[in-house]
């Protein structure tokens, strides 16, 4: 498989991947310092390419200027909604509250909003770089024209459920929808990798290691979901009783903190069953090996920041590192189920 202008195709996936963990990262530690609202607008920042770095570069209304053009967006929102037929969605934006309120200007917020859409920005190109990589590669091979130009949409739509997730103030639901978008795109890409590597296929598939990692994603997806749910209420606890009630804060979630709790332990019983496999169906498949043990490390680590999230009330420096891990660990059981079905079948 020759590359275009000599530029690896295969490379440029890494490369790809790499740059969306990293915005995975920025994008906890816009959470977790309450930035995501940094920017009022978008795609510009207080109406501008490059933000402010003080508030005397602001018209004096500006709060009510953005709020107002918020919410003219959200009305046109609304109206799309309705006409698919999502009227419940479309009554939740319209009439939230929380969108009515204005942002006052904070430069470290909007700085590391600002930062992380520069990621954002260097993840597109990237990925217009792998589509254009994908069509002068030769032989032509559809597949991975048609999956790179998936992952530049993919990734497209996601800047648009990002600028929704702006105009709404943060809607509940809409930022759990933005993670599962992000776990595609990453799929995505790492199949675009695993299509364009050279696999070893000496060895014959396992059926055990599909069933135990198809159900370890199924967990995980779910995990991650539950624990989108369990931010946003701790976003509303913090919200109604100020930061000085977070020592309180894991007495105070709901069920779906235990559940997130305990799921994470059948997880690493998947995983552990999952590396026991490996292991005794490809005994001299040392990639294989070493994969599944990576795994299973990652995920103790996963457990341990999370553990360490609930005994010390969830501190700000934990939340992106367990964000970025939970991706990573997703990413890489993805990869280990791609290269087993990559093996001869027996």
């Amino acid at each position: 498989m020759s590359n275009w202008l000599g530029l690896n195709y295969n490379l440029s996936t890494k490369i790809s991947l790499l740059l969306l963990y990293i915005l995975i990262l920025a994008g906890g530690v816009v959470r977790c310092t309450g930035s995501g609202m940094g920017c009022p607008d978008w795609p510009k920042c207080f109406g501008m390419y490059i933000p402010p770095t003080s508030v005397d570069q602001l018209p004096e209304n500006y709060e009510k200027i953005f709020v107002e053009g918020r919410i003219k967006k959200n009305e046109r929102l609304s109206s799309v909604l309705s006409f698919f037929g999502l009227n419940k969605l479309s009554e939740k934006i319209k009439n939230d509250p929380e969108i009515k309120k204005g942002e006052s200007f904070n430069v470290f917020k909007t700085w590391t909003e600002y930062i992380n859409r520069l990621i954002g920005a260097l993840v597109g190109l990237s990925l217009l770089f792998v589509f254009l990589c994908s069509i002068f590669l030769k032989p032509l091979n559809r597949k991975l024209i048609l999956l790179s130009f998936l992952s530049l949409v993919l990734v497209f739509f996601q800047a648009w459920v990002g600028s929704i997730v702006v105009s709404t103030n943060l809607l509940s639901g809409l930022i759990t929808f933005h993670v599962i978008v992000a776990l595609l795109i990453i799929c995505n890409v790492i199949l675009c990798y695993h299509l364009s590597s050279k696999n070893d296929n000496n060895y014959s598939r396992s059926k055990p290691l599909n069933f135990f990692i198809v159900i370890s994603l199924t967990l995980f997806i779910i995990q991650m979901v539950l624990g989108t749910e369990v931010r946003e209420s701790v976003d509303e606890l913090l919200k109604l009783y100020g930061f000085n009630f977070r020592e309180n804060i894991i007495e105070s979630l709901n069920n779906s903190f235990k559940i997130h709790r305990s799921f994470s332990l059948l997880i690493l019983l998947f995983q552990i069953m999952t590396v026991v496999t490996i292991y005794l169906k490809f005994k001299t498949h040392n990639y294989f090996k070493l994969l599944s043990v990576l795994m299973l490390v990652i995920i103790i680590s996963e457990i341990l920041v999370g553990a360490g999230m609930a005994y010390f009330s969830i501190p700000k420096i934990l939340q992106p590192i367990h964000l970025l891990i939970a991706f990573i660990a997703f990413g890489l059981q993805f990869y280990i189920l791609l290269l087993n079905f990559s093996l001869k079948k027996s």
